[in-house]
C-alpha cells in the first residue's frame, strides 16, 4: 500500500481522452474516504491524455479513493493509501488561531514576508538566483502571482502563457497604461497550457523545501493579455483548475487579487463580483487554505480614512486581513475589530524609483516592518532598486533575482532574535495611551517583551504599559548595527528608564523571578 505523509501530496494519475476539449468536455472528481469522513475534489487535465487528482491528507490512517467521471475510462477507478505521521520539519499548513497565525501542528508562525510577483515566470537563471537569494534571508512567506504583470519595469514578455494563444498587444519596451485596455484578446480561456502551470507548481514546491509559504495571487490589474478580462464563467473555470493543481501543496495561501479595487477602476473585475470569486475558492479548496484579498492604496484618496476601500474582512470565508497600508499603528485595533490575524502585505518598498511607493530608505522599510511585527501583525518586505531608468535588470519586487537593499539583513536579525527568544506569536503591548513613538510586543507567556524605538531617541522613557509589580532584566540592542549589550538597570513600569540617545534601538526585557 502506498504511504503518504500527513500534509504531503497524494496524486492519482490516469489516462483518458485527448479529443475535443478535455478541459471543458471531461468532468473528473474523486472522493477520499477515511472512516466516516469524506472529501470530494476536482481532478484536472495535464495534457497529452494525462488526468490527475491530488489531495493533501490531514488525518493519519487508511484512505480510500474512488473517481467519478462522465468518461468511462476515468470513472470508478479506486485506490487506497496510508497517511503516516508528519516527519520532523513538516508542521503542516499555516492556519489561524483567533488573532494570530500558527502551523497546523501547533508550532508558532509569524509572517515575515516579501514580494516577488513574477519570479515563478522568469527564465531559469533568474529563478535560480531568486532561490539562492531567499536562502540568505529569513523570509517565510512570498507574494507571487499566477499571471504575468504588465507595468513599468515589467515589459518583457514571459517565456510562455497560461492559455493557448498569443498576445495581441506588443510592447515597444516602454510601459503605457493604455495597454491595459486591449481591443482584442488572442487567448482561448477554455484551453489551459499545462506546461505553464507545471512550472508554477514546481516553484511552489521549491519554496516549500525552503520553509516558505507561497501567497498565491490569483488575479491582478496589471494586464495587457486579457487575463483580467476573462469574465466570470472563465474566471471560475480557471479557479477550479489552479486550485485542483495547487491545493494539495501545504504551503499555499490564496490571495484573491492584488489591488482588487483598482481592477474595478480599470473596468476588469467589478467590486460586486468578488464575493462569488471568494466563495468559489472556498468551495473548491478541499484543504481550506488561508484566503484573503489585497486592496489598492492611493494615499491622496485613502490615507486619512485608512480603510475606506477595504474588502469586508468580516466575511466568514475570509481567514485573515491581508492589506496594503503604511498605517501599521492600527494593527492591534484591526485585530480586535475583525477578530482575525492581520498581515500587512504591502507597506511601500525600499528602493530608488520615481514612485512614492518605491523610494523608501532601508531604515524606513525596516521601521514599518518592525512596528508591524511588534504590534502583532504579519509584515511584508519589498525592494525596488534599479540601475537606470527603464532598466531590464531584474527587480526583486517583480522578478526576484538579487537583493540590493539593507533592510532585509536587519529583518533576518529580528527573525532570528524572536525565534531564539520563543516568540511563537506576538501579544501587542502599549496599545493605549501616548506611545506612538515605540512599538512593543510580548511573547505569548508575557515573560519576554521587545520594545522598539525606531528613529525616536528618548533619553527618559516611562514604560507604564508594563505589568505593575513586575521587574525585568534587559538587553539593549543596536538594531541597525545588529549588536547587543547587557542593560545595566532593572526595568519596571513605575519609574523612568534611562536610555542612551541613539537611533534604531530595542530593549529585550526578560521578567525576573
Amino acid at each position: 500500500m502506498q504511504t503518504i505523509e500527513r500534509w504531503r501530496r497524494y496524486e492519482l494519475t490516469l489516462q483518458g481522452p485527448t479529443d475535443g476539449n478535455p478541459f471543458t468536455d471531461v468532468d473528473l472528481t474523486a472522493t477520499f474516504t477515511r472512516n466516516a469522513h469524506q472529501v470530494t475534489v476536482h481532478g484536472f487535465y495535464d495534457g497529452e491524455g494525462v488526468y490527475k487528482v491530488r489531495f493533501m491528507p490531514d488525518d493519519e490512517g487508511r484512505w480510500e479513493v474512488e473517481t467519478h467521471s462522465n468518461v468511462s475510462e476515468l470513472d470508478g477507478k479506486t485506490d487506497v493509501f496510508e497517511c503516516t505521521p508528519a516527519t520532523d520539519g513538516n508542521h503542516g499548513p499555516v492556519v489561524t488561531r483567533d488573532t494570530h497565525f500558527g502551523y497546523a501542528d501547533g508550532t508558532g508562525y509569524i509572517p515575515f514576508g516579501t514580494t516577488c510577483y513574477e519570479w515563478a515566470l522568469k527564465p531559469a537563471e533568474v529563478r535560480e538566483q531568486t532561490l539562492a537569494s531567499l536562502k540568505t534571508t529569513r523570509f517565510n512567506k512570498i507574494r507571487m502571482a499566477v499571471f504575468p504583470k504588465s507595468a513599468k519595469f515589467n515589459t518583457i514578455e514571459p517565456e510562455m502563457y497560461p492559455f493557448e494563444g498569443e498576445p495581441t498587444v506588443i510592447t515597444d519596451g516602454l510601459f503605457k497604461h493604455e495597454e491595459w485596455f486591449p481591443e482584442t484578446i488572442g487567448f482561448d480561456f477554455t484551453r489551459f497550457n499545462p506546461e505553464y502551470f507545471r512550472s508554477f507548481e514546481d516553484r511552489v514546491a521549491e519554496l516549500d523545501e525552503l520553509g516558505i509559504e507561497a501567497d498565491v495571487i490569483l488575479f491582478q490589474p496589471y494586464d495587457h493579455w486579457g487575463f483580467a478580462r476573462m469574465g466570470m464563467e472563465n474566471n471560475k473555470r480557471y479557479l477550479r483548475y489552479v486550485i485542483a493543481r495547487l491545493a494539495s501543496y501545504k504551503n499555499v495561501w490564496w490571495s484573491m487579487a492584488n489591488e482588487y479595487d483598482l481592477m474595478d477602476l480599470v473596468d476588469q473585475i467589478k467590486l460586486d463580483e468578488w464575493d462569488e470569486i471568494g466563495m468559489t475558492i472556498r468551495h473548491e479548496d478541499p484543504s481550506a487554505h488561508l484566503l484573503s484579498i489585497h486592496n489598492w492604496y492611493d494615499p491622496p484618496q485613502h490615507k486619512e480614512t485608512k480603510n475606506i476601500n477595504w474588502y469586508d474582512y468580516s466575511k466568514p470565508w475570509i481567514t485573515h486581513v491581508g492589506v496594503q497600508t503604511d498605517n501599521v499603528f492600527f494593527v492591534p485595533q484591526w485585530m480586535k475589530e475583525y477578530g482575525k490575524p492581520v498581515s500587512v502585505d504591502e507597506m511601500r518598498y525600499e528602493g530608488n524609483i520615481d514612485y512614492g511607493w518605491g523610494d523608501m530608505t532601508g531604515k524606513q522599510m525596516l521601521d514599518l516592518f518592525t512596528r508591524c511585527i511588534l504590534r502583532g501583525g504579519g509584515a511584508t518586505h519589498g525592494e525596488v532598486y534599479i540601475d537606470k531608468p527603464d532598466t531590464l535588470r531584474p527587480i526583486w519586487w517583480a522578478h526576484g533575482g538579487k537583493l540590493y537593499g539593507e533592510s532585509y539583513k536587519r529583518i533576518n536579525y529580528l527573525k532570528d532574535l524572536m525565534d531564539a527568544e520563543g516568540f511563537d506569536w506576538v501579544v501587542p503591548q502599549a496599545v493605549t495611551g501616548p506611545h506612538w513613538e515605540l512599538a512593543a510586543g510580548a511573547r505569548p507567556d508575557l515573560k519576554k517583551i521587545l520594545i522598539y524605538f525606531g528613529d525616536n531617541q528618548p533619553e527618559f522613557e516611562w514604560l507604564d504599559f508594563l505589568p505593575a509589580g513586575k521587574k525585568y532584566g534587559a538587553r539593549l540592542i543596536d538594531f541597525w548595527n545588529m549588536t547587543e549589550t547587557e542593560f545595566p538597570d532593572t526595568v519596571t513600569g513605575d519609574t523612568y528608564t534611562h536610555l542612551p540617545r541613539k537611533e534604531y534601538q530595542m530593549l529585550l526585557l526578560t521578567e525576573q523571578e
